[in-house]
C-alpha cells in the first residue's frame, strides 16, 4: 500500500507580523509530522520602503510554485488576518484537484483563512475592511511622508489581550514596519471560484476584526461563486496561534482527506 505523505502548511503572516510570531505554531504543528514555511513578507521589515506594489503576493506565489512545481508537494495555504490578501492572490492553478486530473502531482489541497482579509477581485485591503463595515484601529498609524505603517502603543492589547501582559507585550515589540502600499494596491486573480477546500476560523473575543466583521468579509467573496467552505469558531482573541496553540493545531490537522 503507497505511504500517505503529510501535507506542508505554508503559513501567510498578518500586518507587522514575521517568522517569531509563527515559531510556536509551527513547533506544534512539527510535533505532529506536518513540516510548515513560514512567509517572510517583502513589505515588512528593513525593506518595507523599496518593496514595490503586490510584493506580497508574488513572493507567496513564489514559494508555493517552488514546493508544488518543483518538489511536488501538497500544501495547505494557511493565512492569518493581512495574509489572507496576498494569499488568495497566490493560489490559482496550483490547486490540487485541478493538477491531479492533469497527471501533475502536488498542489494546495486545502485553505484555511483566520479572522482574515479576503478582497474581491479589483479591491484594495482598505476597500474590503470598509465594504465589511470595520472601521480603521488605533493600534496602528501610517506616516504619509514615508509611506511607512506601524503598530501603535495599542498593539499588545488589540491584538494579544489574551495573553499575560508580559507576553502580550514581548510579542507586540516584535512587530515591524510595513509598506502603506500593501493596503491600497488593487487584488488581482483571487481565488473564490477555484476547485480548492477552503476554511475560515472566526475568533469570537477578536479586538481588530470584530466577529460580525470576520463574516461580512467571507460571505462576500462566498456571494461570488459559493464554493466548497467550512466554517469554525474559535473563543480567543485575534492571534490564537500564541494564545489558544493547540485548539488551532486541532482545527488546522482535523482534516484527514487530502
Amino acid at each position: 500500500m503507497e505511504s500517505v505523505t503529510q501535507p506542508t502548511f505554508v503559513l501567510v503572516p498578518g500586518i507587522f507580523h514575521t517568522a517569531i510570531h509563527a515559531e510556536i505554531l509551527v513547533d506544534s504543528l512539527r510535533a505532529k509530522g506536518y513540516s510548515s514555511e513560514v512567509i517572510a513578507h517583502p513589505t515588512i521589515g528593513p525593506l518595507a520602503a523599496t518593496a514595490p506594489p503586490n510584493a506580497d503576493a508574488k513572493n507567496v506565489r513564489q514559494v508555493l510554485e517552488d514546493l508544488i512545481n518543483e518538489q511536488q508537494k501538497d500544501v495547505v495555504l494557511f493565512c492569518h488576518s493581512y495574509g489572507g490578501a496576498p494569499g488568495c492572490q497566490s493560489v490559482n492553478g496550483l490547486e490540487k484537484r485541478a493538477r491531479a486530473k492533469a497527471g501533475q502531482k502536488g498542489g494546495i489541497v486545502r485553505i484555511i483563512f483566520l479572522s482574515a482579509i479576503l478582497p474581491r477581485e479589483g479591491e484594495t485591503v482598505l476597500q474590503t475592511l470598509a465594504a465589511a463595515e470595520i472601521p480603521p484601529g488605533e493600534w496602528l498609524a501610517a506616516d504619509p511622508a514615508t509611506g511607512i505603517a506601524s503598530a501603535t502603543s495599542k498593539a499588545a492589547e488589540v491584538l494579544f489581550h489574551d495573553l499575560q501582559d508580559d507576553q502580550a507585550d514581548y510579542w507586540a515589540s516584535k512587530l515591524e514596519p510595513m509598506s502603506a502600499n500593501s493596503v491600497s494596491t488593487p487584488a488581482t486573480n483571487v481565488c473564490w471560484d477555484v476547485d480548492v477546500p477552503k476554511v475560515a476560523i472566526f475568533c469570537k473575543r477578536d479586538r481588530v476584526f470584530p466577529l460580525e466583521g470576520q463574516r461580512r468579509i467571507v460571505e462576500r467573496v462566498k456571494s461570488v461563486n459559493g464554493g466548497d467552505w467550512v466554517t469554525y469558531e474559535m473563543d480567543c482573541g485575534h492571534s490564537p496561534f500564541l494564545s489558544h496553540v493547540e485548539e488551532l493545531v486541532e482545527i488546522l490537522t482535523r482534516f484527514k482527506m487530502y
